[in-house]
């Protein structure tokens, strides 16, 4: 069996991570996808979050900034090591989406944001997340299309030099669809304009369009399912 590789685990790489949402690119791109992912979270103040493979925290530390009460974990350690000096007021872990080291129905919302691409088991570590989820409550999963035209690119540019996106395994609709299946879902997508970027200006004006007439075909395709 091939060996499962964790590509976030360089130090530069995680330090150098949230570089890119100081870009004009990268911080449109973070608005609209965080547009979406919060219409369908629909967080509310006070609830008991986890955020699985948060990476350097930025959707844990958004979470907490909201009001709730947030718990993230990362099986990087150079990644949890980034996000723990972000703030205490998370209460961040070191382990494994497939063996989470909470009880049964801890939390009301459970987020995982273009991190399960990246693991050994997405099926075992959505059964885990769904373990933790109190009955009635959201997991929301972000994930990198295969339908969307920054998949290709992705894996021209993982074909000419070493980048993370070697690793991932990416998502349509339906594949996301069935790692939920006993769930009530609802999905969509965002990012609609190419890999190379948008202005502004007009880049909100691709995402209105593409939330309706291409909706499977944004660069992060998220989905919610609800816990019976």
């Amino acid at each position: 069996m091939t060996e499962h590789i964790n590509p976030w685990e360089a130090q530069p790489l995680a330090r150098g991570y949230d570089a890119w949402f100081e870009t004009p690119a990268g911080a449109l791109t973070d608005e609209l996808e965080t547009r979406l992912i919060l219409r369908l979270a629909q967080p509310r103040a006070r609830e008991k979050a986890l955020d699985v493979g948060t990476g350097t925290g930025h959707f844990a530390c958004l979470l907490n900034e909201l009001g709730l009460d947030v718990t993230a974990i990362d099986a990087s350690a150079a990644m949890y090591e980034v996000a723990c000096a972000k703030t205490d007021a998370v209460d961040w872990h070191l382990g494994s989406a497939d063996t989470l080291p909470f009880g049964d129905g801890s939390f009301d919302l459970i987020t995982c944001i273009t991190a399960l691409e990246f693991m050994a088991d997405a099926q075992a570590a959505v059964q885990e997340m769904l373990r933790v989820l109190k009955p009635g409550g959201r997991l929301v999963l972000g994930v990198l299309n295969s339908r969307s035209s920054w998949a290709a690119a992705r894996d021209q540019e993982a074909s000419q030099s070493e980048t993370p996106f070697a690793y991932a395994r990416y998502y349509s609709a339906s594949e996301l669809a069935a790692l939920l299946p006993a769930c009530q879902t609802r999905w969509s997508s965002s990012v609609f304009y190419g890999p190379n970027g948008a202005a502004p200006w007009w880049g909100h004006f691709v995402e209105r369009l593409g939330q309706v007439f291409c909706r499977g075909k944004g660069a992060l395709l998220v989905i919610r399912g609800d816990k019976s």
